[in-house]
C-alpha cells in the first residue's frame, strides 16, 4: 500500500485552537467572523456557507466549502445548508475548470479524525483542481510539494467568478 504524506499541512493543523470547545478557536470560525475576506482568501459568503482558498493546498486552487455552523457532522446541518454546500461545491468546480482550466476536479469530505480530517470539528468539503501529470517527482525524492501559483494570484482570478 502506498502512503501519501502531506507535511505542509502540519503548521495549519497545529495552530493554537481548541477543537473540543464549540467554535472557540476554530480556524474556520475565526475566518468566518473576520471582515478581512481578502486577507483570509474568502471567495464567497452565502446564507449558510462560505468558500475559501485552502492555505495549505494540495494543488493551486484547492478550495474549501464550509457551513457557517461549527459542527463535525453532516447530520447536524439542516437540509438547506447541505444543499447550499453542494451548490457552492458545484460553483467551485465550475470556477476551477473555467478560470484555472482544470481538466478534472476531486471533491470530498473527511468526516472525523480517523477518516483523515485535519480539523474534524468543522465540516468542510475539499474541491481540488486536477491537471494531467500534476504530481511530479518532488514529493517522492525531495519531500517537497511544488505549488507553482501564488495564493494571492489564484484568489484574484477566482474572486470575480464567485461574485457573479
Amino acid at each position: 500500500m502506498k502512503k501519501m504524506y502531506a507535511p505542509w499541512r502540519t503548521p495549519y493543523i497545529k495552530k493554537d485552537h481548541d477543537v473540543n470547545s464549540q467554535d472557540q478557536g476554530c480556524v474556520f470560525c475565526t475566518t468566518l467572523k473576520s471582515n478581512s475576506d481578502d486577507k483570509n482568501f474568502v471567495l464567497k459568503r452565502g446564507k449558510n456557507c462560505f468558500v475559501i482558498l485552502n492555505l495549505y493546498p494540495y494543488n493551486a486552487g484547492h478550495l474549501l466549502v464550509l457551513p457557517n455552523q461549527h459542527t463535525g457532522s453532516l447530520n447536524d446541518l439542516n437540509p438547506e445548508t447541505r444543499a447550499e454546500m453542494m451548490e457552492l461545491t458545484n460553483k467551485a468546480s465550475e470556477a476551477l475548470q473555467n478560470v484555472l482550466k482544470a481538466q478534472g476536479v476531486n471533491v470530498g469530505l473527511n468526516l472525523g479524525e480517523v477518516a483523515g480530517g485535519g480539523i474534524p470539528d468543522h465540516v468542510h468539503m475539499h474541491v481540488l483542481p486536477r491537471w494531467p501529470h500534476d504530481t511530479n517527482f518532488m514529493p517522492l525524492l525531495a519531500d517537497t510539494k511544488m505549488i507553482s501559483t501564488d495564493l494571492d494570484e489564484v484568489y484574484s482570478l477566482l474572486k470575480d467568478t464567485f461574485n457573479k
